[in-house]
């Protein structure tokens, strides 16, 4: 019943929609804190960490250092923003093209003026500003989880300033953002021959491959990425990739359209326990898709493995029985038919990939561990005072002390699922599915978790503390 975070897919190359890495906080005592998602409000700087958002005053803060590089994911991550120099596009600097997207907000006027430019006088100085102009309002709009638009902007980008391998690569990011796979890989094709941006593309090429589960094709990609370039990174998820697919060599492949189901054809006693698993699945995703009025456009794969197999290439302990990792991962040994725990741990598991592609992966562990319990109908046993501490009325969020009790040793663990299913089973109760849609799609449009509470539920972080602390009494 586990869930490994992955990365939420960000615009590749200059349109960045977050940031590649991490930035770090400097205090003036010399201490360093790795932070996201950092806003300044007035005299305070508001940031996420591991443990939930957190507040310091800007008296306190020497610099704030922004997160730089390329990011490390390939296996079981999604391709994050890279930060490459602005000189693929020049006109990024331009005073009047800045102007499109001034204060976070988009200057219709403005950019229709630029592209009505471009047109009367064809030159190229002009086109490029009104390229750089839409690929700013895609950063944007991929930044308030808007995809579609965002795309739409890239085309529209990409008929100023055609073939721009930059513009295409960032299309292709934007499309496997909203799970057009066969389409990125189209608009990555340009791309593979530039010098440029050829370790990139082949790179997202990889990624793509390997979520779609076409082994070979993803090892091939990420190898020729490699030739271009050198990266510690890359090497090291190709090795682990290597590993799984050496696994998986002789697997039997099952299809639905929407799954994709491959396991071992010695571990599964007769092909009629393949497909209760196939058709338990399906009727689990209609009921997953009304749950939260979301349809995936990509099969979801699910892989079934020998006990060992899966604990050796998960690193997972023996307590934990499923896993999804963007594939939901199942140790079947010695089974012979679908028994109610295996059918359990299948839903818990397509519960994380709903909620994953709900909320763009920026639901936070308390979340994704409390609605798929919750769903799979996994009501903890454990102990009261097992969870009840992380709820006493204190200074801080309760969500955060959840989230940190994850990090923490077998009981800790324990007191954090049981946490996390009680937060999401008062929330569920008290306010109903709607309102839970609501908050996963604030958090995929860039909301913290304490602004989509307030935005789908109306309340604080203080409030739910109260509400859960009332509901345990």
């Amino acid at each position: 019943m586990g869930f490994r975070r992955v990365r939420r897919v960000g615009l590749a190359l200059l349109l960045a929609a977050l940031p590649a890495a991490a930035d770090t906080i400097v205090l003036k005592n010399g201490r360093r804190i790795e932070a996201w998602g950092i806003e300044e409000r007035g005299d305070r700087v508001y940031y996420e960490t591991r443990a939930g958002q957190v507040s310091l005053s800007k008296s306190l803060i020497e610099r704030i250092e922004r997160g730089g590089g390329l990011p490390d994911w390939g296996a079981s991550e999604l391709p994050e923003a890279t930060n490459l120099p602005e000189a693929s596009l020049p006109a990024l600097g331009d005073a009047d093209v800045l102007r499109v997207v001034e204060g976070g907000k988009i200057d219709r006027g403005l950019l229709a003026q630029l592209e009505r430019e471009a047109a009367a006088s064809n030159t190229e100085a002009a086109r490029m500003r009104a390229a750089a102009a839409q690929a700013l309002v895609a950063r944007q709009l991929a930044g308030q989880g808007n995809a579609a638009e965002a795309a739409d902007s890239l085309r529209r980008a990409l008929r100023f300033a055609p073939n721009h391998p930059a513009l295409l690569l960032n299309l292709a990011a934007v499309e496997v953002q909203q799970q057009r796979f066969g389409s990125a890989l189209e608009t990555l094709r340009p791309v593979l021959a530039d010098k440029e941006y050829a370790f990139e593309a082949y790179r997202l090429q990889g990624w793509i491959y390997y979520q779609m589960e076409e082994m070979d094709r993803a090892i091939a990609a990420w190898k020729q990425a490699l030739a271009v370039r050198a990266d510690s990174g890359l090497e090291a998820r190709l090795a682990q990739i290597e590993r799984e697919a050496r696994a998986a060599e002789e697997f039997e492949q099952r299809a639905s359209g929407r799954f994709l189901l491959r396991y071992p054809e010695q571990e599964v006693a007769t092909p009629r326990l393949a497909s209760a698993i196939l058709r338990a699945l399906d009727a689990m995703y209609d009921q997953m898709a009304g749950a939260f009025n979301l349809a995936p456009r990509e099969p979801i794969v699910v892989l079934l493995y020998p006990n060992e197999t899966f604990y050796d290439l998960t690193g997972m302990p023996f307590q934990v029985h499923g896993l999804y990792d963007g594939k939901i991962r199942v140790p079947i040994q010695g089974l012979v038919e679908l028994t109610p725990p295996l059918e359990q741990v299948l839903r818990h598991e397509l519960v994380h990939a709903f909620v994953f592609l709900k909320s763009r992966g920026r639901a936070r562990r308390w979340l994704q561990e409390g609605l798929a319990q919750y769903y799979a109908e996994q009501r903890p046993q454990v102990a009261p005072q097992a969870f009840q501490p992380l709820f006493a009325p204190r200074d801080g969020s309760a969500l955060a002390r959840i989230e940190a009790a994850f990090a923490g040793d077998a009981g800790e663990v324990l007191g954090a699922y049981a946490a996390s299913w009680l937060v999401a089973d008062t929330l569920m109760r008290r306010y109903g599915r709607g309102d839970m849609e609501r908050m996963l799609e604030a958090l995929a449009e860039g909301e913290s978790t304490e602004q989509a509470l307030r935005r789908a539920f109306r309340l604080t972080l203080t409030d739910l503390d109260r509400e859960v602390f009332d509901a345990l009494r």
